[in-house]
């Protein structure tokens, strides 16, 4: 565990507990407090800490939301297909855009 993240984390978890689990917006400070341990590599307590903040009150679609904290969440990495997906169709604008450039270099050789 960094020293750095645990001096935050330790703040915070002191926080939480002076505030105690009815206090307007808490929510905040369990989803920062996750985010320091989902850096720290401490999956299990960000996860849970993201579940407490949701409980709380944390609106999904307005802040990041790591997709291991929720299966129903629609946030997600792209996969590999849809990644070669978007390749492939860049690829064809490009090549589209270069057809279009040489028959434009074409037709002004053939006028001249």
């Amino acid at each position: 565990m960094s020293k750095k993240y645990t001096d935050d984390i330790n703040a915070i978890t002191s926080e939480i507990e002076k505030r105690g689990d009815n206090q307007y917006n808490l929510w905040e400070l369990y989803y920062q407090r996750g985010y320091l341990f989902f850096l720290n590599n401490e999956d299990d307590k960000a996860k849970a800490d993201y579940k407490k903040a949701e409980s709380l009150g944390l609106d999904v679609t307005e802040l990041p939301y790591y997709s291991f904290s929720n299966s129903n969440s629609k946030r997600r990495e792209f996969l590999l297909p849809e990644k070669i997906l978007v390749f492939l169709i860049l690829l064809m604008v490009l090549v589209a855009i270069g057809i279009q450039i040489l028959s434009f270099v074409y037709n002004i050789k053939a006028a001249v």
